[in-house]
């Protein structure tokens, strides 16, 4: 009886130290104070704002419409946004880093590291559900590293806290850095025309080797279309009605493929030098100008014509663009654009003048 009460007290004990160290082990490794990365309401934040020690700098502002700007400039990608708000609410910590590595990681992070900022709507005074004052404040503030030497995960570092940790997204084989990127081209979204037709005074698509084919569409008061042809500025009484507005609607989702303002300039420049192959231009009835120059894509090596034999040294699926008053330099695809690249025959064959 006594020895089975002395094994009895023996294995509490040991119950007691093991579980003194596990939560020891817990509070010295991973307590709150190294692995609150997580923003559990999205809804909530405001503005992203994310520097990395190139100085590059991308401020994500939610509007009142709860669409996002990016850098003040230009709506960002909606799918972009969301895949990070996902990763904002779900980044989880792995395990913390190795004593034996811990001053090697602080100096990666100190020396390439990108700072996030989350701001968040919220109140200045919380009492039960009773909230008073809102205001919008500085929420999370944290440093995203390089992904750790398997891939698996990403170093980072909560501002103010005692050691990096490894970070992770449950569900995602891989490392989650990419998705705090400070380039602009990331986060840009790809629209170039977003009109529907009352938004819309009056479209010109111009082919300057065939200026037989340009021509002018004008809304009239959101009920009829007015062709003109710009060879001579006539008003044309027959075309296919239904091809034009058809035409028209066509605006309403028309987007780049990929951003390539940092092309070489000189190369840029030899793509961007001779004429267009087209420029479409939209005139909007609150007065902005949407422009669009089109210019052919020289394939790296000639390639034979499946059909006919002949040598193709042009990109048929692909072609360059010049959009917003020639700040950007794009890549756009004949699938999407040929909705909008109708030459006037195509309006106007088989009819009388």
């Amino acid at each position: 009886m006594r020895k089975n009460r002395l094994t009895l007290i023996i294995v509490l004990l040991l119950a007691i130290v093991a579980a003194f160290l596990i939560l020891n082990r817990s509070k010295t490794t991973l307590h709150s104070g190294i692995r609150d990365f997580a923003v559990a309401d999205t809804a909530a934040i405001t503005k992203i704002f994310m520097a990395d020690k190139s100085d590059r700098t991308i401020l994500l502002e939610r509007g009142d419409d709860g669409t996002w700007l990016m850098n003040g400039k230009f709506r960002a990608h909606p799918e972009n946004i969301n895949t990070f708000l996902l990763t904002l609410a779900n980044v989880s910590v792995r395990e913390p880093v190795a004593r034996a590595a811990h001053n090697n990681v602080l100096t990666l992070l100190s020396a390439k590291s990108v700072k996030v900022e989350v701001y968040q709507n919220t109140h200045r005074i919380k009492i039960g559900s009773i909230q008073l004052f809102p205001v919008e404040k500085l929420t999370k503030t944290y440093y995203v590293g390089d992904p750790t030497m398997d891939n698996s995960g990403t170093y980072a570092l909560l501002e103010n806290a005692s050691a990096p940790v490894v970070i992770y997204l449950p569900g995602l084989r891989g490392y989650v850095s990419t998705r705090y990127s400070t380039l602009e081209n990331d986060w840009r979204e790809h629209t170039v025309f977003n009109k529907k037709l009352p938004e819309i005074d009056y479209i010109t698509v111009e082919y300057p080797a065939r200026p037989e084919e340009s021509f002018k569409v004008v809304n009239k008061e959101n009920i009829n279309l007015e062709l003109i042809r710009l060879a001579d500025s006539r008003t044309l009484s027959s075309y296919d009605t239904l091809q034009l507005m058809a035409f028209v609607n066509a605006f309403r989702n028309i987007r780049f493929e990929a951003l390539f303002n940092d092309m070489e300039p000189q190369r840029r420049d030899s793509i961007t030098s001779p004429v267009p192959m087209h420029v479409i231009t939209l005139y909007a009835k609150d007065g902005t100008t949407q422009n669009v120059k089109t210019f052919p894509r020289m394939l790296p090596e000639p390639e034979i014509d499946v059909f006919d034999g002949s040598e193709v040294t042009f990109d048929r699926d692909r072609m360059y663009a010049l959009i917003n008053n020639d700040q950007d330099f794009v890549l756009i695809q004949y699938f999407v654009f040929d909705k909008i690249l109708k030459p006037l025959s195509s309006f106007t064959a088989g009819r009388k003048e």
